[in-house]
């Protein structure tokens, strides 16, 4: 299977210092640990999902104690987290065939991945392996962008640069069948010469009612949605938390 993020891993990192992206991760961080004290769980494995370089997991590994995994399908990106973190055990594992052998307290899956599945079927395979490691009383937060923003993110072309480099993000966005296709056009200074690497990422969001069907029909009950970001008035990202009830 090919790698989407090959060509992206080494170039993330530059993006993700955005200080509105580092906002997210923060935010992400306290709405878990909120969570995590409202239950009464002091969490000692945690388990990130589409754990990318390893900004979300990175973090939750400074605390004495605890068992951090990241899981990522990319090689590639997980090469990039291994050389920032040693104390996170990082695993390469396809998030529909989760087999971790753990029992976690927490588990998250942040900056919109679980939009990049894009069929229930795939998404309802997810959410039954996070029943599976979870233990009784276990929390899964997750964040999605709404329709409305993979509409809106269609409707423009915008030039980013990134330390070095330069790249331009160009968006289409598919009304009948709702998948939106994301695409960045990176220009990647070697000296005094560009590399053109072109990045394509397929994306399609989820409501609501149809998220709450599916989390319960894997074990799991949808305790709270947030709106995390609006534009024009309108949620174009949501936080989700999920809980798997005790017997």
């Amino acid at each position: 299977m090919r790698d989407s993020y090959r060509e992206l891993a080494p170039l993330y990192d530059l993006m993700v210092v955005d200080p509105g992206i580092q906002a997210l991760y923060a935010e992400w961080r306290r709405m878990a640990n909120d969570a995590a004290a409202a239950h009464g769980i002091r969490p000692r494995v945690i388990v990130d999902l589409a754990c990318g370089t390893g900004n979300t997991a990175i973090p939750w590994a400074a605390g004495r104690g605890r068992t951090v995994i990241g899981v990522d399908v990319s090689e590639a990106m997980l090469r990039v987290a291994r050389r920032k973190s040693t104390r996170v055990r990082w695993i390469r594992q396809n998030l529909t065939a989760l087999r971790l052998g753990v029992q976690a307290d927490i588990a998250t899956c942040q900056f919109d991945a679980l939009n990049h599945l894009l069929d229930g079927r795939s998404l309802q395979q997810v959410f039954r392996g996070v029943f599976r490691i979870l233990r009784p009383g276990g929390l899964f937060q997750f964040d999605l962008n709404t329709r409305f923003m993979l509409q809106w993110l269609s409707t423009s072309e915008k030039l980013f640069r990134a330390g070095p480099h330069c790249f331009m993000a160009y968006n289409a966005f598919d009304a009948q069948s709702g998948v939106a296709t994301f695409n960045q056009l990176w220009f990647v200074k070697h000296g005094r010469f560009y590399q053109k690497v072109l990045v394509s990422v397929r994306t399609r969001s989820y409501e609501d009612a149809e998220l709450r069907r599916m989390l319960r029909d894997a074990g799991l009950r949808l305790e709270r949605v947030s709106v995390q970001r609006r534009l024009k008035g309108r949620p174009i990202r949501k936080v989700y938390l999920a809980v798997k009830p005790a017997p």
